[in-house]
């Protein structure tokens, strides 16, 4: 699109608006993901009249299908919410509201990611994807009520969605051999579910819809659009299904994990805050929790991946300590790992979750309650973040505003 005029920048400001321009360069960029999904969809059809069925397709290829359909659905979704932004504002085009400013980064990112996988896997046979599979969607803004804007777009989306995961059911039917059809079954089911549940979102839907009714349009688009975005990688690739290739690890935990907890050269204060961690030490309480922390933590490779992930994207810049106004840092979060409060300085995906930028975060990994049946908390924190006594996180007491 054409760059914004001296008015519209006047509009945008005024309603605190951010320019969208390196949005539409990555929606020129992505453009290519088309061509790649017609042309998976081709090899797709090519692997049936071989005679090969869906179940038996080699691992690259079904790899490779599965990224270009999550970068497929991923440049769908950002193309959308730009498209229904100009429509609804086309007073401000050129210029989008921050809350759809970030989501559409996270979509637009990860499309880049994925089409970085799949070029990887059409080009390496033994390439195994660092991501969970089936990979979840990126998380929702955190806005309430979800902009009018959001809502076209996502249902929207969902319409092509069907249509591309129609066709590929479709091809499976009529490929998969007896042997198969239990399987087949399975995958059926999954897709009748989504189907049937965007479906109903889009048979709400109406323009002029007053807040409750959005407000459940909404819910009910998000979690067609998550079903779609989950079946899409199992139809692309179906012995997804029952687990027969190789699970691959999620971002961060395939990379060379160094010590463990209970090995030679470990240090338990590895994630905790650089800036603080000596005077840490020296603190009996807390060094008991850290202990414990590791000792409790059911999966201690998958907390470590968090925290190389912060320290990969911190060595491209992409990652800084959070620090005050004045420049000082803002230091650790008050429970465990006592990790520093970073700042992303570009979109950044830890582990599961996309961080936009100019966003706070850490990272919390809490034994509190574990002795008593509470679950163990490993996630990461988005937040402004503000002084807070420390957290010696209980195994023996329950969590905070747990009843």
């Amino acid at each position: 699109m054409e760059r914004p005029g001296v008015w519209e920048r006047v509009r945008a400001f005024a309603r605190g608006e951010r320019d969208a321009e390196l949005l539409y360069a990555y929606k020129r960029a992505g453009t290519q993901v088309h061509a790649l999904l017609d042309a998976a969809e081709r090899r797709r059809f090519g692997q049936a009249a071989s005679g090969a069925g869906p179940f038996d397709m080699p691992a690259a290829v079904g790899l490779e299908l599965v990224c270009i359909w999550n970068a497929f659905v991923l440049q769908t979704l950002g193309d959308r919410m730009l498209e229904a932004d100009e429509a609804d504002d086309p007073a401000t085009a050129g210029f989008v509201p921050p809350v759809t400013y970030d989501q559409v980064q996270a979509y637009y990112t990860g499309a880049q990611r994925w089409l970085a996988h799949a070029s990887r896997a059409g080009h390496d046979s033994s390439f195994t994807v660092p991501e969970t599979l089936p990979a979840p969607l990126p998380a929702w803004s955190p806005v309430e009520p979800c902009p009018r804007a959001h809502l076209g777009a996502m249902l929207a989306a969902l319409r092509s969605l069907g249509l591309h995961a129609e066709a590929a059911m479709n091809e499976l039917e009529g490929a998969a051999p007896a042997a198969d059809q239990a399987r087949l079954s399975q995958l059926r089911g999954q897709y009748a579910q989504a189907a049937a549940s965007a479906r109903y979102a889009l048979d709400m839907y109406r323009p002029d819809a007053g807040a409750t009714l959005h407000e459940e349009i909404e819910t009910r688009a998000k979690a067609a659009l998550e079903d779609f975005y989950r079946v899409g990688q199992l139809l692309s690739y179906p012995a997804l299904l029952g687990g027969a290739p190789e699970a691959p690890r999620r971002a961060g935990t395939d990379r060379p994990a160094g010590a463990l907890p209970g090995q030679p050269g470990f240090d338990p204060w590895v994630m905790t805050d650089p800036h603080t961690a000596d005077s840490l030490r020296r603190d009996p309480q807390a060094a008991r929790v850290i202990a414990e922390m590791w000792a409790l933590d059911p999966d201690p490779r998958a907390s470590l991946g968090l925290w190389r992930d912060i320290e990969a994207a911190r060595a491209r810049g992409a990652v800084t300590y959070a620090r005050h106004p004045g420049g000082v840092l803002i230091g650790y979060y008050f429970c465990t790992p006592y990790a520093a409060i970073y700042e992303a300085t570009q979109a950044v995906v830890i582990g599961d979750t996309p961080v936009p930028r100019g966003q706070r975060f850490t990272i919390e990994c809490a034994a509190e309650g574990v002795r008593l049946g509470y679950p163990f908390k490993r996630e990461v924190v988005l937040g402004q973040f503000r002084a807070a006594q420390i957290d010696y996180c209980d195994p023996d007491a329950p969590p905070p505003h747990d009843d």
